[in-house]
C-alpha cells in the first residue's frame, strides 16, 4: 500500500506534533504513558509558586503543581498531580517550601502514618515554611538594628573624642605612645632573658617539685614530730613550772643572803675572803710546809732513825 506524498507529510506532521507535547509536557514534570492523582491544597499566599513546580518528597521529585487557581474564599487553590506509584495516605500534609538560594518555590510532601490511602482529587492540609533567605532576613533584621544603634553610638563617640583631641592632648598620646614602646621593648628584652634562664627556671621547678614530693612522701613522718611536738607541749603545760621558778627565786635569795654576809665579813668565809692578813699567814704556812717536805725527801735521817741489825745509820750530811 502506498501513501501520497500529502498522507506522508500530513503523518509526519502529526507525529512531529505528539513528540513535542510529549516533550514538553516531560520537561514540565508530567508522565504521559503513566497515571498520576491529583490532590488539592489550598494556601493564603503561595508566595511566586509556579505551574508546573516540583512535587518532592524526601528531596525526591515524584509529581508537579499542575494549576494554580484563586478560590472564592480569599484562598489560592493548588492543584498537585502526584505518580499513582507514590501512596499518598491520610494523616498527609503538603509544605510550600524553598528548595535553593535562588527562591524557588517547591511543595513537600509530608507522609502520613496511617495506612488507607487518599481518594484521587482529596483535599491535602497545607502549610507553608520559610525558605533559608526568610530565615536569614529574620535573623539579620535585629541585628541591622543594633548595627545602627552601634554606629549612632561611635558616632557620638567619635564626636567627642575629636573634641578632646586639642593640640596638648595629642601631644600626651603621643609622648604615651613613645613610653609604651620604650615598654614594649623592654618585655621584649625581658622575654629574651628569660628564654635564656629558661633552663634554669626549668631546673628550680624540678627542684621544687622534687621538695614538695619529698615533703609528700615524708608527709607521715613530719605528722609523727607534730604529733611530738604537741604531746611536749602538753607536758611542758602540764608541769610545775611556777612552782619551779618560785623554788629557784627562793635559792636565789637564799645565795644573795651568804654572799652579802660574806660581803660583810660574816662568818669564817667572809672573814677569810676579806682578812688580809689571813690570807698572808696561809701563804706562809704553805711556803713553810712545802719547804719541810722538800727538806724531809732531802734528809729523811734527820727525821727518821731506822736500826738495822742493831747498828743506827748515820746521815753524815
Amino acid at each position: 500500500m502506498k501513501f501520497s506524498k500529502e498522507a506522508r507529510i500530513g503523518l509526519l506532521v502529526a507525529v512531529s506534533l505528539l513528540i513535542f507535547f510529549a516533550g514538553f509536557y516531560f520537561l514540565k514534570g508530567a508522565n504521559l504513558f503513566s497515571g498520576e492523582n491529583e490532590y488539592y491544597v489550598y494556601y493564603d499566599d503561595v508566595q511566586g509558586l509556579q505551574p508546573s513546580a516540583s512535587v518532592q518528597v524526601k528531596g525526591l521529585s515524584v509529581g508537579r503543581v499542575s494549576k494554580i487557581e484563586l478560590n472564592g474564599g480569599g484562598k489560592v487553590k493548588v492543584m498537585l498531580a502526584v505518580s499513582k506509584k507514590i501512596k499518598v495516605v491520610q494523616g498527609s500534609s503538603a509544605t510550600l517550601t524553598t528548595a535553593d538560594l535562588l527562591g524557588t518555590k517547591v511543595i513537600r510532601l509530608n507522609m502520613g502514618a496511617s495506612t488507607t490511602e487518599l481518594e484521587d482529587e482529596a483535599t491535602i492540609p497545607g502549610s507553608v515554611e520559610g525558605g533559608m533567605l526568610d530565615n536569614i532576613s529574620v535573623e539579620i533584621a535585629p541585628l541591622i538594628k543594633d548595627v545602627r544603634h552601634v554606629v549612632a553610638v561611635l558616632d557620638t563617640v567619635v564626636i567627642g573624642f575629636n573634641d578632646m583631641l586639642n593640640p596638648v592632648t595629642r601631644q600626651r598620646l603621643t609622648n604615651s605612645v613613645a613610653s609604651l614602646d620604650v615598654t614594649m621593648r623592654n618585655f621584649s628584652q625581658l622575654s629574651d632573658k628569660l628564654n635564656r634562664e629558661s633552663a634554669h627556671l626549668a631546673s628550680i621547678i624540678r627542684n621544687t617539685n622534687s621538695f614538695t614530693g619529698n615533703l609528700a612522701s615524708n608527709n607521715e613522718q613530719i605528722n609523727q614530730m607534730i604529733r611530738n611536738a604537741n604531746t611536749t607541749m602538753d607536758q611542758f603545760s602540764k608541769a610545775p613550772i611556777n612552782q619551779t621558778i618560785k623554788d629557784l627565786n627562793h635559792t636565789i635569795a637564799q645565795l644573795q643572803g651568804v654572799v652579802n654576809k660574806v660581803n660583810e665579813n660574816q662568818g669564817s668565809l667572809g672573814m677569810l675572803v676579806n682578812d688580809k692578813q689571813l690570807y698572808n699567814n696561809l701563804t706562809e704556812a704553805i711556803k713553810t710546809l712545802n719547804f719541810l717536805m722538800a727538806d724531809i725527801n732531802a734528809h729523811p735521817s734527820r727525821y727518821i732513825n731506822v736500826t738495822i741489825f742493831g747498828k743506827k745509820y748515820k746521815d753524815t750530811h
